[in-house]
């Protein structure tokens, strides 16, 4: 008859080599690959708010011209 705790700590060891083995086999990315995506990101958030604000402005100035001409 087997031990139970002996089979419990292989299985344990077992584990934590099939990590080790996962961990090892991380994959990367290219620095410039990510700067590039936040420029570009950044890039579209300016240009969105650059927009918004045009809206608002565009909106605000016909409202005044309805009513001052009234």
């Amino acid at each position: 008859m087997k031990n139970q705790k002996f089979d419990k700590i292989n299985d344990q060891i077992n584990n934590d080599q099939d990590f080790t083995n996962l961990s090892n086999n991380i994959k990367t990315t290219n620095i410039n690959i990510l700067l590039n995506r936040v420029r570009q990101e950044k890039k579209i958030q300016s240009k969105n708010k650059i927009f918004l604000s045009l809206t608002i402005i565009a909106i605000l100035f016909f409202t005044s011209i309805i009513v001052f001409t009234n």
